[in-house]
């Protein structure tokens, strides 16, 4: 769908718009807690289905999805882990969430490159159950989680 010479600007899109998102996303997790995450799954959710479609505005928008869940996780996320573990245990609750995303990343990596090519609908179901999964316990998180000052 996008030419080869496009995907470096592609991906400065994607990229351009996760920076403006980190930005907004940590000033809103700084007004009103971790339920700004709540937005992440269903963005995640939608890209799938949006960057395998015909139509190329279609697939941008999918990309701009993509760009703004990896901005809410690259600012938010770290900022709710560090609400969740205690100041003396910081660098090992980093450690350990940076373990688990790593290796979330690569199990998704290997099962998504095992369906994409071949199974792209069962691979977007396989997405949006993960993240309907996901949405429920960052929900009970976000419920549990302590006020913001």
């Amino acid at each position: 769908m996008v030419d080869v010479a496009a995907v470096p600007l592609v991906y400065a899109l994607a990229m351009a718009t996760g920076a403006v998102t980190a930005l907004v996303s940590g000033s809103f997790f700084d007004r009103v807690g971790p339920r700004v995450l709540l937005v992440v799954p269903p963005l995640v959710a939608l890209v799938s289905p949006l960057v395998f479609a015909d139509h190329l505005a279609v697939v941008v928008l999918g990309i701009v999805c993509w760009g703004a869940a990896f901005g809410v996780q690259d600012s938010a996320v770290k900022a709710h882990v560090a609400d969740l573990v205690p100041a003396s245990r910081g660098a090992s609750g980093y450690g350990v969430f940076a373990a688990v995303q790593g290796i979330g990343a690569l199990v998704g990596g290997v099962v998504a490159g095992a369906l994409v090519e071949d199974h792209v609908v069962g691979f977007a179901i396989g997405v949006a159950v993960v993240q309907a999964v996901a949405l429920a316990m960052l929900a009970r998180s976000v419920r549990h989680a302590s006020p913001r000052p």
